[in-house]
């Protein structure tokens, strides 16, 4: 179809431009605007939107049915005040008061009203929750969607088998029948079977298709759908000019290799699967990693993943026996797909408060899933069995066991292998680093007995014979840290301070020796008595760290994590060699605390009222407890302590259905990090965070364990007791010595630890780098090697690790009225029965085979009808998220099942498919519309010529950044926030520069809170729900945005800069560049004579001479932001 063509259907440009430039020019001067503003046609049907139906299901219908259908209903013999709430048209006429909703209005709305109990009551008894009646509120200011045509009719429902053998008969049940194409009596219409069917409709309907598109138009239009950006200046004259046979088919195997295919693709499922990048709600906690499933998306189109594998990975990734691994970036991309699960709206309130924080999330999910791959609406038999389609409450709940079942956790998705080497050098490096350091200690404490004599008897004497002083200084501080107040019991300086004022050392001491051996015994006695350890983290293969206690770990640093009593920590900076001593346990710093880690406790039992964990840790780390999978709850403990300490947590709660777990977690890890309280962008460069840990333990009584004395008792061991401080200073001497020796051997007890960490934080022991000594050279390598540690790639994703457990139905879908258990397993309409599955695991993986089968009748169809969909702006069934019985039709059934059949027969190849379609003659037809034919089928169903399509938000965007010359191409990467002209970091939305840096608009940062500006006025659609479809509204705002928008003016002063450059010589010329840049095509010569008087009359506006006009920036940036405005610009004919 040729520009001229076009410009009959839809104006060129603002309708200032064509009804004349003078007037435009003078209403430019009296407004004092530099360019134009369009008036958008509405685009749309009448209908009900699919995701208002959705949240009419789930939030309004179960309300009516539950607290108002007994009196206002057909159920009720009288309707109370003649008011029926049963159907669309009853809420709406009202009864005896006047209309219950106005749609739209809220204060005109009787229902509201009574809801909140202002001056009517409903329900009489007790007023609904506040959350209920913001979902009303929400629904009436959304036009009240109402799918309830006709009023319920009073009937005795029958079984729920009569009721699904009725039902399983929809079409979309049926299995996929390998169709024949049809005969065509048109040569050129039956070389392809695609175009068989369509023409074969098309005949029996007496219409006829469009001519072929031309050239200018074809690629401009292959290019928007397969990598959704414009074609180049030069790509477009090379495919006019090239006139061979194979012109076309070579183009489009260009466009499906290139990196920007993906990219366009994956940006329509992430529309399936509501990406977003924060969680919404007050805090806006981010998504861990959600960029990173973004740009999986990206490599699986790519690549050519077959879907048949991405539905498995999708689905249940982690336990794939065969995942894949991404040679480039060593990840786990099978375990990345399972991020699909994590994204959607999340409350991070107490959850045992408001337990549908967790139902919430699982409904989201069971939504997302169902309407994703089966196009099934399953969310809405929460409460009740679906109305109209063949799934029942017990299918809802047999799928929420399931999910249930797994755990909603950040996953590190690097390679297991991918530090190795790094860890093999620094293992080596801290051997060599040991010998080195135990040298100097042994000598160290050599003379531990004389310091400890000269430190209290002569303590302002740092000149006493044979001490270096230095050392004998921090002998003296360690021994007068105590001169106010004695330490504790156990503390290795206890004894010694209580024998010092001892009149008689002898009798002090055997009296001390008691004390301490009497109070070992009751410690011991009372941890045995109270404290139930159930998990042990001390010794390598125990069963704290084996998967008898089902506490389970992950990550590089808790992979490389356990000690044997006595092994260090490197410094990474700073003067000191050691960070830390360990006893004997699991630390994720062990090598390098730039290694992340996360250890996750069975579900705790309810028959004990504490579970204490001995822990520490740093770097923003947390020990946090975990409600019915509430990954964003409240309970956290930051830890800030590099000693050992306890930390305990209650474990019962008032519900016997809950299921409770703690963690210990890196920052990165924790999928509440960081804080409500950090009103900064997090950076991603600081990395480091660990934790240790050595037990956990049950218990009743309020208090943690009491800690043993056993380290101690090395000073008593020997019978004779000591009578004069020399001896007594000398058995300490030994017992130092002892520990030192142990640990300089590599065989050191956690008693030994207990000294060294005293002599290490008093500063006796040497602990000072020198860095050119060996010990400095090996640190300073040490240092090297570890600093270049990547950060850990982790993402919020899913984790099996319990055995599976049922849920219980919860009836009407309170979280309070619990029914009986559902057992897991798949929809009963399509497994042939509601036996669940006799499976030890959650049933993620038998779920992904069974949806992933060639005999699953929706998959395939489902999958085809949202490529068709991409491709030509409507699916064959129109409804791509609801195949039942309040979806639409297909428009070609034969068709659909042809298409369905050919995925799986092509090992379920995408790129295959799409190939497909694109080369037909329906896809190349062109957009010009017949009357006749309109009249016969004014919704274009039988595709009678290519549908005119505006470019969605991201498209336009992004054609702005390609026509000025700005796109940055580059692929995946962190994404970038938006601009905004006022942060509110409170809630976490930074600004990000205006251009987002030339990226695509793929690489801007979606959060629930605030969508991009720009993008969602131009319909980018909430991501808080599947949107397989998006809405298309033309409304005023769209046409204010490309008029005074900082992006849009900014993007057309770029391309005036890079006009300015160019050196072409005429007007015309330049005008002729930038329609191919901006509109695919050259301008009709109408055309350019327009935009030659639009460039004199802006000239004249800014006053620029006639010879200055090529250079002058003004003139060129109205003309590029004209180009912008163009609703050819807009369109994709």
């Amino acid at each position: 179809m040729s520009g001229g063509t076009l410009s009959r259907r839809i104006p060129k440009v603002a309708p200032g431009v064509v009804w004349g430039l003078r007037r435009l020019a003078i209403c430019l001067m009296k407004a004092n605007m530099p360019t134009f503003l369009i008036l958008f046609s509405l685009l749309g049907a009448d209908q009900i939107d699919p995701a208002g139906v959705a949240f009419f299901e789930k939030k309004i219908r179960p309300v009516l049915v539950e607290h108002c259908y007994r009196c206002h209903s057909v159920q009720a013999k009288m309707p109370k005040a003649g008011l029926h709430l049963d159907s669309r048209a009853g809420i709406r006429r009202g009864g005896e008061s006047g209309p219950a909703i106005v749609p739209g209005k809220i204060d005109e709305s009787l229902l509201i009203q009574a809801l909140r109990h202002e001056e009517l009551e409903m329900p009489p008894d007790r007023k609904l929750p506040e959350r209920v009646i913001a979902d009303f509120v929400a629904w009436v200011r959304n036009g009240a969607p109402d799918p309830r045509d006709h009023p319920t009719v009073r009937k005795a429902e029958g079984s729920w088998a009569a009721i699904l053998a009725q039902r399983r008969t929809i079409w979309s049940l049926q299995p996929v029948a390998a169709a024949v194409p049809p005969w065509v009596g048109d040569a050129a219409w039956s070389l392809h079977p695609v175009d068989r069917f369509v023409k074969a409709a098309l005949d029996d309907a007496g219409l006829q298709p469009a001519p072929q598109a031309d050239r200018y138009a074809l690629i401009r239009r292959l290019s928007f759908a397969l990598t959704g950006l414009p074609p180049a200046p030069q790509e477009i004259e090379a495919f006019v000019q090239d006139r061979s046979a194979t012109a076309y088919e070579r183009l489009t195997d260009r466009l499906l290799a290139s990196p920007h295919f993906g990219e366009r693709w994956a940006r329509h499922w992430m529309d399936v699967v509501r990406f977003a990048e924060t969680y919404g709600h007050e805090w806006n906690w981010e998504v861990r990693g959600a960029w990173r499933y973004r740009d999986y998306l990206i490599r699986c189109w790519n690549q050519d993943l077959p879907y048949d594998q991405f539905v498995r990975e999708q689905i249940a990734g982690d336990l794939l026996e065969a995942p894949r691994f991404n040679a480039v970036d060593k990840v786990n991309e099978s375990l990345i797909g399972t991020a699909f699960y994590r994204f959607g709206e999340v409350g991070h309130d107490d959850c045992l408060e408001f337990r549908e924080i967790s139902l919430d999330v699982i409904d989201n999910q069971i939504d997302t899933l169902s309407k994703a791959f089966q196009a099934t609406t399953v969310s809405c038999a929460r409460c009740h069995d679906h109305k109209l389609d063949p799934v029942s409450t017990r299918d809802y709940y047999a799928l929420s066991g399931i999910l249930s079942s797994s755990r909603f956790v950040a996953r590190t998705i690097d390679r297991p292998d991918a530090n190795d080497g790094a860890k093999a050098e620094l293992e080596t490096l801290k051997q060599e680093i040991r010998r080195a350091l135990a040298a100097r200690w042994v000598e160290d404490v050599e003379r531990a007995s004389g310091y400890l004599r000269a430190a209290q008897s002569a303590p302002d004497d740092a000149t006493v014979s044979g001490l270096q002083p230095e050392r004998l200084k921090n002998w003296v501080a360690a021994l007068q840290a105590f001169e106010k107040k004695p330490p504790p019991l156990e503390h290795p300086l206890h004894a010694w301070h209580a024998l010092q004022s001892a009149p008689e050392l002898a009798g002090a001491w055997a009296k001390l020796k008691a004390e301490y051996r009497q109070q070992q015994n009751v410690r011991a006695s009372f941890n045995s008595e109270h404290f139930q350890t159930v998990a042990d983290f001390r010794e390598s293969g125990s069963p704290g760290s084996g998967h008898e206690t089902g506490w389970r770990g992950e990550g590089f640093g808790w992979d490389a994590g356990f000690c044997r009593s006595g092994d260090f920590a490197v410094t990474y900076q700073g003067p000191q060699i050691v960070r830390a001593v360990f006893r004997a346990g699991m630390y994720t710093h062990r090598l390098s605390d730039r290694l992340n880690g996360a250890l996750r406790s069975s579900f705790l039992p309810k028959d004990k009222k504490f579970l204490s964990v001995e822990v520490l840790g740093g770097g923003e780390s947390a020990l946090r407890t975990i409600y019915d999978n509430c990954h964003l709850g409240v309970n956290n403990v930051v830890l800030n302590s590099d000693r050992l300490q306890w930390i305990t947590k209650p474990t019962s709660n008032e519900y016997a259905d809950s299921n409770v777990y703690v963690a210990l977690v890196t920052k990165f890890d924790n999928q509440s990090f960081p804080t409500y309280n950090t009103q900064h962008p997090v950076d991603h460069t600081k990395i480091r965070s660990f934790f240790g840990v050595t037990r956990a333990v049950l218990h009743d009584c309020e208090g943690p364990p009491r800690q043993d004395l056993t380290h101690l008792q090395r000073l008593f061991a020997e019978q004779e007791a000591p009578t004069t401080v020399k001896q007594w200073a000398a058995r300490y001497g030994r017992v130092i010595r002892q520990a030192v020796d142990a640990w300089a051997r590599d065989q050191a007890s956690d008693d030994d630890v207990r000294w060294i960490e005293w002599l290490l934080t008093s500063k006796l022991l040497s602990n000072t780098i020198a860095p050119a000594d060996q010990l400095g050279r090996l640190v300073t390598r040490y240092r090297e090697i570890e600093g270049r540690i990547p950060p850990p790639k982790l993402i919020n994703a899913m984790a099996d690790l319990d055995r599976g457990f049922d849920v219980p139905l919860k009836v009407r879908g309170d979280p309070f009225q619990l029914g009986e258990l559902v057992p897991r397993r798949f929809l009963e309409v399509l497994e042939g029965s509601d036996a669940g599955w006799n499976v030890s695991g959650s049933g993620r993986r038998e779920l992904a085979e069974l949806i992933a089968s060639p005999g699953n009748p929706l998959t395939a169809r489902v999958m085809v009808n949202r490529i068709w969909h991409h491709l030509f702006g409507a699916g064959i069934v129109r409804t791509p998220d609801d195949f039942g019985a309040l979806g639409d039709r297909p428009s070609h059934p034969q068709l659909l099942d042809y298409l369905a059949d050919q995925l799986v027969r092509q090992d379920w190849s995408l790129k295959q498919l799409i190939r497909s379609l694109v080369l037909t003659r329906t896809y190349r037809s062109a957009s010009r519309v017949d009357v006749a034919a309109r009249r016969l089928d004014p919704e274009n169903r039988l595709l009678h010529h290519f549908p005119l399509r505006r470019l969605e938000a991201e498209a336009l965007r992004d054609a702005m950044l390609a026509s000025s010359g700005r796109l940055n191409r580059g692929v995946g990467g962190r994404s970038i926030d938006p601009y905004r002209v006022q942060e509110r970091k409170d809630r976490r939305l930074f600004s990000g520069p205006l251009d987002g840096r030339g990226r695509r608009s793929l690489y801007t940062k979606v959060t629930l809170t605030e969508e991009p500006p720009f993008l969602t006025v131009f319909n980018l659609p909430e991501p808080k729900q599947t949107r397989g479809r998006r809405d298309v509204t033309s409304v005023p705002a769209q046409a204010l945005t490309l008029l005074n928008d900082p992006f849009v003016n900014q993007q057309a002063d770029v391309w005036a800069e890079r006009m300015l450059a160019d050196r072409r010589e005429a007007v015309a010329a330049r005008i002729e560049a930038m329609f191919l840049s901006a509109l695919g095509r050259h301008p009709e010569s109408f055309e350019t004579a327009r935009f030659e008087a639009l460039v004199d009359r802006l000239s004249m506006f800014h006053q620029v001479p006639s010879v200055s006009v090529l250079t002058s920036r003004l003139v060129w940036r109205d003309v590029a932001h004209t180009m912008f405005n163009l609703k050819e610009f807009l369109y994709v004919r």
